[in-house]
């Protein structure tokens, strides 16, 4: 029984494959082929059927995109590389000079200011003055003395005190005190009050504490925007001309 069954099972598999495969054809038996002609005319009002031309473009196009943008969130990233881009355009189309420009200053000047500025304008620089006002500091001080003798005559004076060259000397930077003799620069009015009565105990007997800087402000002569050529002129200028001060990179 079992063999009849697969007897059958294998005759009807050759049948199907001779079928299937157009064997039995001659026999007016096999599948029926659709050609292009059938097909045609088994379309239902194939005069409906149009192709827009505009909306294909814009599917592959959104189809593109699509495909090409990551998972995940694209738009930000997208966003955040145009905007890099558009830095590194803007930095290269900028003027090559700029970069290379300086800001220099001199001083702080107290009395000299106004000739270093005239010599700066003089070698065809453009300075900009700028004030700033001197920190408090106290000084022990002998005169001023209405002339140049009399200065003289107490600086011997102070020699056979026997006080050491440098503990003293003429008063050169402060136009208020000019022909009088400093006998120290102190931070606070305490510790010039503690040197005048060493001074004092030494014979000293005329000198008195004064504010040194009240009411001054120091000069300082600010260079921006200068072009390497401009920055050469002002290193070659002498030390004269700007009174021992070095050009300084500007403050702030």
């Amino acid at each position: 029984m079992l063999r009849a069954f697969v007897l059958l099972l294998v005759l009807g598999n050759l049948g199907f494959y001779a079928w299937s495969h157009g064997y039995l054809r001659a026999a007016g038996l096999g599948p029926t082929d659709v050609a292009e002609p059938q097909r045609l005319k088994q379309q239902i009002h194939p005069e409906r059927l149009t192709v827009s031309v505009a909306q294909a473009a814009a599917s592959a196009s959104a189809a593109a995109s699509a495909a090409s943008a990551p998972s995940g969130r694209p738009a930000p990233a997208a966003s955040m590389a145009s905007a890099a881009q558009a830095a590194v355009t803007a930095a290269a189309s900028a003027p090559a000079g700029a970069a290379s420009r300086l800001c220099l200053q001199l001083g702080p000047y107290i009395t000299v200011g106004p000739a270093v500025g005239a010599a700066l304008r003089a070698a065809g620089l453009t300075p900009v003055e700028k004030k700033q006002a001197l920190n408090p500091q106290w000084m022990v001080l002998m005169g001023p003395f209405p002339d140049t003798a009399t200065l003289n005559r107490k600086l011997g004076e102070l020699r056979r005190l026997g006080l050491k060259d440098g503990t003293y000397a003429p008063v050169t930077d402060r136009p208020n005190y000019m022909l009088g003799i400093s006998l120290g620069v102190l931070g606070t009015e305490a510790a010039a009050q503690q040197e005048l009565a060493q001074m004092q105990a030494k014979g000293v007997n005329s000198a008195q504490v004064v504010q040194r800087n009240a009411g001054m402000k120091s000069t300082f002569w600010v260079l921006d925007g200068l072009t390497p050529a401009q920055a050469a002129t002002l290193r070659k200028l002498s030390a004269a001309a700007l009174k021992d001060k070095k050009p300084e990179a500007c403050a702030g």
